[in-house]
């Protein structure tokens, strides 16, 4: 038990180990907090989002369906959050100095999944547990619903937990099979990315419908309800779910929910008494860098070097391209069927002012969450730092060279979005190109401004192969300012276009864009040789 229990505890040591020590008490406080507010706010947009649903739900007689198909979709990101969480942590994470520890791999193995566990616990709860207490507000449920949330609660992320963890053995070697196969994973990620966001946007514009039309009959026909009714009742783990927590068939649904449970984890306690350790010595003795230059040394200017080499860095990870490609690729799509919603739901109750306020919004908010990768610019450099220090180039070129590698994918994401709006109709083409140009300076100040912060204090990690693999503190500042100005901007301008003019809205879009973009450009730029001078990595 000792053994288990130290090995659990250098597991949370070695993820809150990552960066250099010497972190301020009130920074910690500081993160604590701004995660609490962050994690807050989220859950209250899904239950605000969820409140109207459930409101439908109960006027339609499917209130016990909105349980069944809640648990499913929870049920299927638990799966993929676990298996990527599992995948990475089990398979692809370094454990030299743990596997010297005197400890068996099937111990090793049983700290680790409680570990993942935890996290996977954390994560269910967050996402049910104030779900299931507005449903059984709503609904007028009694003193035993309560009773049973506790205990449901625990027991809902294990079966999803457990099929995460067999999952993760085919989804381990389908990495391995696909690492230097770059472009098909890219592809791949721009696929499920799109399609997951389609499904989003058809399922938000359904439900627009009906709370615009406010007659629940016109889209839940008897037959409607009759065919959710018996599809939800081929929802089996789900189904289990329900009936446990409303104490319906409780005992047939608890066993059932028990021997899966046991059934599985005989499996995996098997797979983790044969071939895990196995597994992880193997994967220690190999290469995990994807990339491998095998190409002639051939003669560049200093520009087109400094430009390969940013590429290099780049796309010798699947980790890197995805964050520099995948949504600012994905945006124009995006855009369009956030303006489809808008054109076909808001112009109706405000009016077409909307449209342009919808577009900057959407535009600065997922170009935000592309271009905060400039927020890794010196951090991702990590052991080999020193090489910018010592190459006989200035630091002003270096940094300019990688200020514009951002700026060469997403000043193109966002005329390309604004040329589909003006083709499809959303917007006229000089509305379109305004818009286009203003969003383009207040993107180039967002990529200023996260190159800034990463000079001024680089989150250094010092990971097997130099990889930056979670969000820092910098790409979460980064994020954080492009929400906020996207939120004031769309509401600003949707504002503006409706109780002023449109023209109006163009000038202070205009105004604010340029501000920006010269004010963090002359910031970034401005003593840039002292300031990089004084990093050390």
């Amino acid at each position: 038990m000792n053994q288990f229990l130290t090995l659990l505890k250098l597991e949370f040591m070695n993820q809150n180990a990552r960066v250099k020590d010497g972190v301020k008490v009130f920074s910690r406080i500081k993160k604590y907090v701004l995660t609490t507010i962050g994690v807050g706010l989220i859950i209250f947009l899904i239950m605000f989002a969820l409140n109207s649903i459930l409101d439908v739900c109960i006027v339609a007689n499917l209130k016990h369906e909105f349980i069944v198909y809640y648990v499913l979709i929870v049920q299927i990101v638990q799966v993929l959050f676990g298996l990527s969480l599992t995948t990475k942590t089990l398979y692809f994470k370094t454990d030299s100095n743990m596997l010297k520890l005197p400890v068996s791999g099937k111990m090793l193995f049983l700290a680790k999944i409680c570990y993942l566990f935890i996290y996977e616990f954390v994560f269910t709860t967050l996402l049910t547990l104030p779900i299931f207490i507005l449903f059984g507000i709503k609904t007028g449920e009694s003193a035993l619903y309560y009773v049973m949330l506790l205990p449901n609660t625990i027991f809902m992320p294990i079966i999803p937990f457990l099929l995460a963890l067999l999952f993760s053995v085919p989804a381990m070697y389908l990495s391995s099979f696909l690492k230097n196969k770059f472009i098909v994973m890219l592809i791949m990620y721009i696929v499920f990315l799109s399609l997951g966001f389609l499904i989003y946007i058809y399922a938000l514009k359904f439900v627009l419908n009906v709370l615009e039309s406010g007659n629940i009959e016109d889209v839940f026909t008897d037959g409607t309800i009759y065919n959710i009714k018996q599809f939800a009742n081929y929802m089996i783990l789900p189904l289990l779910f329900k009936n446990s927590l409303l104490i319906y068939r409780f005992w047939p649904s608890f066993a059932i929910n028990l021997s899966i449970v046991i059934l599985l984890g005989g499996l995996i306690l098997l797979f983790a008494d044969k071939i895990y350790l196995k597994i992880i010595l193997s994967n220690s003795e190999k290469d995990i860098k994807a990339y491998k230059n095998s190409s002639p040394i051939r003669e560049r200017s200093v520009s087109r070097a400094l430009f390969f080499r940013e590429f290099t860095t780049i796309f010798r990870s699947t980790n890197y391209a995805f964050q520099y490609l995948t949504v600012v690729i994905t945006t124009p799509l995006m855009v369009y069927f956030s303006s489809e919603i808008a054109s076909s739901i808001g112009v109706s109750l405000i009016g077409e002012g909307i449209l342009p306020g919808i577009v900057v919004l959407v535009l600065i908010m997922f170009l935000s969450m592309g271009t905060s990768f400039a927020a890794t610019s010196i951090t991702r450099e990590g052991d080999n730092f020193f090489h910018t220090k010592i190459i006989p180039v200035t630091y002003t070129k270096q940094v300019t060279i990688k200020f514009l590698i951002y700026l060469l994918v997403s000043i193109p994401s966002i005329i390309v979005s604004c040329s589909i709006l003006a083709i499809a109709g959303f917007l006229s083409f000089a509305s379109a190109m305004l818009i286009a140009l203003a969003v383009s300076l207040i993107v180039i100040g967002n990529v200023a401004n996260s190159i800034f912060i990463d000079i001024k204090k680089p989150q250094f990690q010092y990971l097997e192969g130099n990889e930056v693999t979670t969000n820092t503190k910098n790409i979460n500042s980064s994020i954080s300012l492009g929400f906020i100005i996207a939120i004031f901007m769309g509401i600003l301008s949707i504002a503006l276009s409706y109780l002023v003019s449109i023209p109006s809205m163009y000038l202070v879009l205009f105004g604010f864009g340029i501000t920006f973009a010269i004010f963090e450009v002359c910031r970034l730029f401005i003593k840039l040789e002292t300031r990089y001078k004084r990093i050390e990595a």
